[in-house]
């Protein structure tokens, strides 16, 4: 299961979910159960009318688009909001044509529960937005955090600060730190995947260049999508000179994080999230035992180093290539 706030194709959103989305349903190691939406990068409506235009256009309309929380547990998102606004265009704040509802009646918190349930020890929940629908599922049900086979967490930044949001806050954490407390409380198998890593895999131009020459279609318009994105980036964060000519993939990464492990090194840590400076907001400490003060447990696995190449060529080969045949993988 996918847990997304995906905004490819809409102005001024990052690709970076679609783009996670299409790698999962192109990799022949995943049978995707359903996409579950939450509020995020973009509103939940506007969330789940990219999801289910993006699976049309992979060819994928069998597959459940579900939308989950509209909001954070306790977070207002207005000024979080106010700060994608300050650097967009006045014509580019929402899509101008009627939004697509889910395909599925349950919550996202429902449907997370129903399918962990049923499959006890087996799905995995790739989380690439807010951490707000698996807390929710959480509540509604505790055993929600063993029947997962684990969680697969885009937050965080295990070796250095995020340099996000704010320095010390990732989008995710930063939206609702109070979700991804309790996710971390959960006792859930966790993996976490931080921008650290994330924050080294680019997408360059010369990338999207190379996409549009191929005879796929999708991957043509990944390259229009991926060169708005840059020009948007490059405008938002004049002084980063790495978005002159490259955007991050930070979310596709937590993908190649379930079919390709092996792509990357992993500790294992005692993980918390602050919720209550405002200075410190977001702010995910991995404390993988290297201070003086020793970790009392361990409750999650984080990322400390990542094979670039290596993930860029699976990344590259599988979005040009056609989306394989649906069905279960044993993954």
């Amino acid at each position: 299961m996918i847990d997304t706030d995906p905004g490819l194709g809409e102005p001024g959103s990052d690709i970076d979910d679609g783009l996670a989305i299409a790698l999962a349903l192109r990799s022949p190691e995943l049978d995707v159960l359903g996409l579950t939406v939450v509020n995020g990068n973009v509103d939940l409506g506007t969330g789940v009318d990219v999801a289910r235009r993006l699976l049309t256009r992979l060819g994928r309309k069998d597959v459940p688009v579900v939308a989950g929380a509209d909001a954070p547990l306790e977070r207002d998102m207005r000024p979080l909001r106010a700060l994608f606004d300050a650097v967009l265009p006045a014509g580019d704040r929402g899509p101008s044509h009627e939004l697509l509802g889910p395909t599925r009646a349950e919550t996202a918190a429902d449907f997370l529960v129903e399918a962990a349930a049923e499959r006890p020890g087996e799905l995995v929940v790739i989380a690439i937005g807010p951490m707000t629908n698996l807390a929710l599922a959480l509540r509604q049900d505790p055993a929600f955090a063993t029947n997962v086979r684990e969680l697969v967490l885009m937050a965080g930044s295990a070796t250095t600060f995020a340099q996000n949001v704010t320095v010390v806050g990732d989008f995710n954490a930063y939206a609702d730190p109070e979700a991804l407390d309790e996710v971390l409380r959960s006792g859930a198998r966790i993996r976490m995947v931080g921008l650290d890593q994330t924050s080294k895999v680019m997408l360059r131009r010369s990338d999207a260049a190379s996409l549009r020459e191929t005879a796929e279609p999708f991957a043509q318009w990944v390259a229009d999508c991926t060169d708005a994105w840059v020009d948007f980036l490059h405008r938002a964060f004049p002084t980063r000179p790495e978005h002159v000519d490259a955007c991050f993939l930070h979310d596709p990464l937590v993908v190649g994080a379930v079919t390709h492990p092996d792509l990357l090194r992993w500790e294992p840590a005692q993980v918390t999230a602050e919720t209550t400076s405002e200075l410190a907001r977001g702010l995910v400490v991995a404390d993988r035992g290297l201070a003086l003060q020793r970790p009392t447990c361990f409750n999650a696995t984080v990322a400390v180093e990542t094979d670039v190449d290596g993930f860029r060529d699976v990344f590259l080969s599988r979005i040009t290539n056609p989306t394989p045949e649906p069905g279960p993988t044993g993954r």
